[in-house]
């Protein structure tokens, strides 16, 4: 895609102006940034991003528990293990072009041991989990797929919550060298769950939707 953008910026008559209004865009683009980041309040659930904000309506409650469970299976495995660092849903993560606040995300022990008490703005996660809704499904596959691809997300789970799936994007080179998202594998609720990134977590999937579930794997991985 960047490869066809250039050229269709070089086959523009006036690629410089082109060129100057982009940089113009940006620019106005991070001081609306810097603005929203000011104007964010802990009450408040919304982004940046590309340029817009973007505000959320409150949330189902199958959404919320689907998102609650798999925080609190994979924050129980992390911590046990100390592999890293488990946040849900208000952590600001800053990206290339979008401040968001994924449903769920995952630092490496690496990255976390860098972390202070009184910041407020993380860096690009290891994983990142969004559990859909209405509202929010366009941009979970759209603009924010793009933007964990483009800052380098390594693993990123699509959770849908009303039929009880879960799309596994790893990122990898395509055949031209570039680092995208590929589709691994999607997994249904009768299935056991695997991630790649995080040695060893292998929970089934339905532990991420049914509480009694989510209870017998919580106990699973204390025995372990």
């Amino acid at each position: 895609m960047h490869y066809d953008l250039v050229h269709q910026l070089l086959d523009h008559p006036t690629p410089e102006r082109v060129w100057e209004e982009v940089a113009a865009t940006l620019a106005e683009e991070k001081k609306a940034r810097m603005a929203f980041r000011k104007w964010l309040k802990p009450h408040v659930k919304a982004e940046f991003i590309n340029g817009e904000v973007i505000m959320h309506s409150p949330a189902k409650r199958r959404h919320n528990q689907a998102t609650k469970f798999i925080a609190s299976i994979l924050d129980l495995y992390v911590s046990q293990r100390q592999l890293g660092e488990v946040a849900i849903e208000k952590a600001l993560v800053e990206l290339k072009r979008s401040d968001v606040e994924p449903d769920v995300c995952f630092w490496s022990q690496e990255t976390a041991a860098d972390f202070t008490d009184d910041m407020n703005v993380y860096p690009p996660p290891n994983l990142v989990v969004e559990v859909l809704s209405k509202s929010t499904e366009g941009r979970d596959r759209g603009e924010k797929k793009d933007a964990y691809e483009a800052d380098g997300v390594q693993e990123y789970w699509i959770v849908d919550a009303r039929v009880h799936t879960v799309e596994v994007y790893e990122l990898a080179k395509d055949k031209h060298g570039r680092m995208v998202f590929h589709l691994r594998e999607t997994y249904g609720i009768e299935q056991d769950f695997r991630s790649l990134l995080i040695p060893g977590f292998f929970v089934p999937v339905r532990a991420f939707f049914d509480p009694v579930a989510r209870d017998a794997a919580v106990r699973q991985l204390l025995l372990v």
